[in-house]
């Protein structure tokens, strides 16, 4: 999000119960520590991420595949 590079997180782009989802469906970024803490604590681009995510997927597999594997609509 900052463009830094180096030592880097994996954030998963999607919570709770759909966080081994993320995993399965590669719905993850890598971000730098500042980011990744900011995002975490200010929930700062939280959902941004997650519509990004949606959007990404489901110009390869469609929204209804979607919504049977994750439930939440992020796009609004």
């Amino acid at each position: 999000m900052c463009g830094r590079n180096g030592l880097l997180h994996v954030h998963h782009c999607l919570h709770g119960r759909n966080r081994a989802v993320a995993d399965r469906m590669g719905l993850t970024v890598h971000l730098c520590v500042r980011c990744h803490t900011r995002l975490h604590d200010n929930g700062e681009y939280d959902r941004e991420l997650q519509a990004l995510a949606q959007e990404v997927y489901e110009k390869e597999h469609g929204r209804a595949e979607w919504m049977e594997r994750v439930g939440k609509n992020y796009r609004g």
